[in-house]
């Protein structure tokens, strides 16, 4: 006896039921449409049946009984009592006639929808086919850059990119408040100093409508690469564990933006993302879910942890990076030799303009300080990390010791140890804000070369057609 005709009458059968499933390849690279389900015999497609597959003007065919049917519905026989597919049936299309002049050439997934006498089969766009298409005859060095200074931004039109978009809120902190302040827009401004994009969106991105933005952008040639500096005050060692945990109980956490950049980046489809951060951002659990959910939306990702003093930059700061693409084959800038002459000629000729503070009380608690970094001195072959609260003469900062006496880079000489070039114009800012800015911002030669190779990627991906090479497999667009 079959199992299935006994069990059918035991459950309740709905008006629709629809699945997703994988396009079936055969081993000579012909397609397949292959529904297996519990869910056919139960929408009233009898095992036996014949049945005929009718093209559809939207795409796909509409499965649909027929006597005169070139296939039939297939029905598994089981000879135990118990099951857990009780009703599982097989329908199959192979003809390539049938599947080619229904379906694009890329379709990897079909959606099904299951209604009681017809079962209609659509192709899913493939995402990262349809993602590439869309820049065929345009410009694919075309960027969007969210939550950055403008030094970034600087970068990355340097290197040959145009920064075309550029999304940029400094949302208000409780020091600005209490020095009843507004500092949302100044680093906004910042990107217009030194920069010349298309569209500035000055919204804190917790609030951004993707779909508003999409809109916006699409008024303009298509953005080839999502640029994002996600936050990292909850990610870095120089913010407390206390106060990490307090910023969550307040609101004020930041840990979180990985959710409305997912948002963005899943709207915008761009070819390639690129993430910069503090290193500890890799094995944060909100680091995981980020590169997680970039390979189901069909990115292929690239994870580096870098260090400044390994491509040309004298400044100790390391910083993780993840690139990810659609097109698979990205490669990591090629590290290079480091320093090894002082930098003391680069210190001397900005010391007059340093400020001493050697009686600063914060800097005398820094011989006892575990937090405190190695000063530079006429011996240095690099720098420390230089942090964002540089200007509030913190312990862990980056300070001149010479002859006794304590000293604060000045703007120049931060600028220099994190080799900014003269061009990048932050003099505007009141001095806490300069300060700040320089501090947060990448260390130029190290961000270059990671930007010079997702230029390179997409140049090769994107600039001549462009070629699509997805799963090893090249398909002219």
């Amino acid at each position: 006896m079959n199992v299935t005709s006994v069990a059918k009458s035991g459950f309740h059968v709905p008006s629709v039921v629809t699945k997703q499933l994988k396009m079936n390849t055969i081993s000579d690279g012909r397609r397949r449409v292959r529904i297996s389900s519990n869910f056919i015999d139960l929408m009233g497609f009898n095992a036996g049946e014949r049945i005929e597959a009718v093209p559809s003007i939207s795409g796909g065919f509409d499965i649909r009984p027929s006597v005169a049917g070139s296939t039939k519905v297939h029905q598994r026989m089981y000879k135990r009592a118990r099951s857990n597919n009780p009703l599982e049936s097989l329908i199959e299309f192979s003809s390539s006639s049938l599947i080619n002049s229904t379906f694009p050439p890329a379709t990897e997934r079909f959606h099904v929808t299951m209604r009681h006498g017809e079962i209609k089969v659509r192709p899913i766009a493939n995402r990262v086919f349809s993602i590439a298409r869309r820049f065929k005859g345009h410009d694919p060095f075309r960027a969007m850059i969210g939550m950055t200074g403008g030094v970034d931004l600087h970068c990355l039109d340097r290197a040959g990119f145009k920064s075309d978009v550029v999304l940029e809120y400094r949302p208000q902190e409780a020091r600005d408040v209490a020095a009843g302040r507004s500092l949302e827009e100044v680093h906004a401004l910042n990107t217009l100093r030194n920069g010349k994009p298309r569209l500035l969106i000055n919204e804190d991105i917790y609030q951004v409508s993707p779909e508003r933005l999409k809109s916006l952008c699409d008024e303009g040639d298509p953005i080839a690469l999502g640029h994002f500096s996600i936050s990292c005050d909850d990610f870095s060692s120089a913010k407390s564990k206390s106060l990490r945990s307090q910023s969550v109980d307040n609101g004020t956490t930041q840990v979180d933006m990985i959710y409305p950049v997912l948002r963005v980046i899943e709207t915008m489809n761009y070819p390639v993302v690129m993430i910069e951060n503090v290193r500890a951002f890799a094995n944060h659990d909100a680091g995981i879910i980020l590169k997680s959910m970039l390979r189901r939306m069909g990115y292929e990702t690239t994870e580096m942890t870098l260090c400044a003093r390994d491509y040309g930059g004298i400044q100790n700061r390391t910083r993780y990076y993840l690139v990810a693409s659609i097109f698979p084959g990205f490669e990591a800038p090629k590290p290079q030799q480091r320093n090894t002459s002082s930098i003391w000629p680069i210190v001397e000729k900005h010391l007059g303009d340093c400020r001493d503070v050697t009686e600063a009380s914060s800097i005398k608690a820094r011989a006892n300080s575990k937090r405190a970094s190695i000063g530079i001195t006429r011996n240095s072959t690099f720098c420390p990390t230089i942090l964002k609260s540089q200007d509030r003469l913190l312990k862990d900062g980056c300070y001149i010791e010479d002859n006794g006496r304590v000293y604060a880079p000045s703007e120049g000489l931060l600028r220099e140890l994190m080799s900014i070039p003269e061009d990048f114009d932050a003099s505007w800012m009141a001095r806490e804000q300069c300060s700040e800015t320089l501090g947060q911002s990448i260390d130029y030669k190290l961000h270059h070369a990671v930007v010079e190779s997702v230029r390179q990627h997409i140049e090769v991906n994107l600039g001549q057609g462009p070629v699509l090479r997805h799963n090893h497999q090249a398909q002219l667009l």
